[in-house]
């Protein structure tokens, strides 16, 4: 608002229209029919003028379409152009005033949020740790050497159980050019592990980071302590299309004085060196190979390790597209169990490194529809056994996790919360003895806890979400897809003289009579039963000298007669067809051939077992007869 006049700044150079804010829909109308005439380009005569009437002309336009429109001119003079930005990120059409307002400064308040976080990408992490030993290592006597009664010991080690340490780091980043980034992070800590009647150790850090891409392939990283001289940690990477190799080491002022400063008989010092190798070990295969060699001035240290890692899918072969045999990021409906597709991965190494040699393995599972990652860690070196049990749940902008240690240093049990980028993390010493039974039990208890919340909680949600995409589907068949349906009913109507010629000369030589076929969801439940679409007379027509032959690789949707009931489901064409006067069942995945009959069909022997159990559940012999006849021969194919 500029001397009682409303301007409209869509973009920065947006004219104004010249009127007050309280101007009516009726003068708001006039005033934009005035000005469009004075600036329509076709009343130009002269080239330059009408360039310069044209960007007017539009300027109008879009000030009139935020004016006219009651929501884009609330949000207008509420916030000016930054409103007409909100609005794209809710719905405002049947907010109240005041509603509306509050709801466009939240929005405004997100947004600035939004922006601060995009530009210095702030991480914060507050570390607690507690020691709660005292009830599990300790008993207590009384002052005459009796023991105590469990209430009494209880009490007492309640009393013992303490804060040992608390960290507080926090961690901006921000981008200098294109090709270099300005790390800063900062460290308070304060800890009273080691004697917990001493004075607790107060340390602090504040370390900068600089990163460098000189080229896709090459980068370069150094990182110093801005609060004390202790040398600038440098490292760089060059990352090919088989392996990447990294360089670190540690350059220390005092390197440098040596040369003036040295003394015969002195100790020579040298900067510690870690170089690493990390390559595909076969052309065709996710394995890969790291080794790292180090030298510091404790000694030499050789780490070598090989994993791999794998997409799983509970998918039977043919129901996946060939182009996308992952799966991992194809629109997919839910499922009920959210177990239908997952990752794992795999880890095995030895350390050299004087007494932390050791073997190492790691295992981890991701189910990427419940954005949960379990891993187990298991470890034997000179110093013993030791192994971490754990897990994670991840979602758009939190993530909460636990984990669960035993090693010759104790038993702790950490848990870690996060929410946009800061974090909670709370480490507990239960016992500073060596106690698998301690460690077995905190670590199955947590686990049935979580068993029972996914099997009462998770799975009846996924349940509900999975028939609620069903509905969705049903109705978009009968609004927004009708066109699709109709077509296809024209399309099957123009197929059924084909159908029945066929299917007449079929039955005449006693050939492959096409009974039904249905093309539909592979998974029959969740309430996807009637999404199939009939496809009985676009099979039959496909017939040919008594065989039937449909090419796989890519879908049968798109065959003249079918179409997609469902996106993001799998599919299977399901025919019961009769061949030498015997009634057959196929199920046939989408993308793989159909090719009826199959070979040996006309002799075949009924070996169908009394009750076969395939990914769709059980499926008793009788239902199945039920449909084909008690002489019919069942097939499923894929499965």
């Amino acid at each position: 608002m500029v001397g009682g006049k409303l301007h409209v700044a869509v973009p920065a150079e947006t004219s104004v229209l010249n009127l007050p804010k309280t101007a009516s829909d009726h003068e708001i109308r006039e005033r934009y029919r005035q000005l469009s005439i004075v600036f329509h380009p076709d009343k130009q005569t002269d080239e330059r003028r009408k360039e310069a009437a044209t960007e007017r002309f539009l300027e109008l336009q879009k000030a009139y379409e935020v004016l006219s429109d009651p929501v884009t001119r609330r949000a207008y003079d509420a916030l000016g152009p930054e409103g007409l930005l909100l609005l794209q990120s809710a719905d405002f059409k049947h907010a109240t005033g005041i509603e509306f307002e509050e709801e466009l400064r939240r929005q405004q308040r997100e947004l600035a949020r939004q922006r601060v976080e995009q530009a210095i990408h702030p991480k914060g992490t507050v570390t607690l740790g507690f020691d709660v030993s005292s009830l599990f290592d300790d008993e207590y006597e009384a002052e005459d050497g009796s023991p105590l009664s469990r209430g009494q010991n209880l009490r007492a080690a309640l009393s013992d159980v303490r804060r040992d340490s608390m960290s507080v780091r926090h961690r901006v980043q921000t981008e200098i050019s294109k090709k270099t980034w300005l790390v800063l992070s900062s460290r308070l800590t304060m800890s009273n592990r080691l004697n917990p009647r001493q004075r607790p150790y107060y340390g602090s850090a504040l370390t900068g980071t600089v990163k460098h891409q000189y080229s896709p392939r090459l980068a370069f990283e150094a990182t110093t302590n801005l609060l004390a001289i202790s040398g600038v940690s440098v490292k760089s990477s060059y990352q090919a299309e088989a392996y990447t190799l990294t360089c670190q080491t540690v350059l220390h002022p005092l390197l440098f004085l040596q040369p003036f400063t040295y003394e015969k008989g002195a100790t020579l010092l040298l900067p510690p060196v870690n170089m690493s190798l990390a390559r595909q070990l076969f052309p065709k295969s996710p394995m890969q190979g790291v080794l790292d060699v180090g030298f510091t001035p404790t000694g030499p240290r050789i780490t070598a390790a090989v994993s791999s890692s794998a997409f799983h899918d509970s998918l039977p072969v043919g129901e996946i597209p060939p182009e996308d045999p992952s799966g991992a990021f194809a629109f997919r409906a839910p499922s009920v169990s959210g177990l239908a597709y997952y990752t794992s991965e795999w880890q095995f190494g030895f350390d050299l490194a004087g007494p932390a040699t050791g073997l190492n393995g790691r295992y981890g599972l991701s189910f990427l529809e419940l954005g949960v990652h379990l891993q187990a860690v298991l470890r034997f070196g000179l110093a013993g056994l030791s192994w971490l049990f754990g897990g994670e749940w991840r979602g758009d902008n939190a993530a909460v996790g636990a984990n669960v240690s035993a090693n010759v240093d104790g038993v702790t049990l950490r848990v870690d919360a996060t929410y946009f980028g800061q974090t909670l993390t709370l480490p507990v010493v239960l016992s500073r003895e060596h106690n698998n039974a301690l460690a077995f039990w905190t670590a199955v208890f947590p686990s049935t806890a979580l068993s029972l919340i996914y099997y009462f909680r998770i799975r009846p949600r996924r349940r509900a979400q999975r028939t609620q995409f069903f509905d969705d589907a049903r109705r978009q068949l009968r609004e927004e897809k009708s066109d699709l349906v109709r077509q296809w009913k024209e399309t099957v109507s123009l197929l059924q003289d084909t159908a029945q010629r066929h299917m007449r000369a079929e039955e005449a030589c006693d050939g492959l009579v096409v009974l039904e076929a249905r093309y539909g969801p592979s998974e029959q439940d969740g309430g996807s039963e009637d999404l199939e679409v009939d496809v009985t007379a676009p099979v039959q027509a496909l017939v040919n000298a008594s065989q039937l032959y449909i090419p796989g690789i890519r879908s049968k949707a798109g065959i003249p007669g079918f179409f997609d009931p469902v996106a993001g489901v799998p599919k299977t064409l399901r025919i019961r067809y009769r061949f030498r006067g015997r009634a057959h069942y196929a199920e046939i995945p989408d993308y793989m051939p159909v090719v009826l009959p199959l070979k040996g069909t006309s002799n075949a022997v009924d070996r169908t077992p009394r009750c076969f159990r395939s990914r769709f559940g059980d499926v008793t012999l009788a239902r199945a007869r039920a449909q084909c006849g008690t002489g019919a021969i069942i097939i499923i194919i894929g499965h």
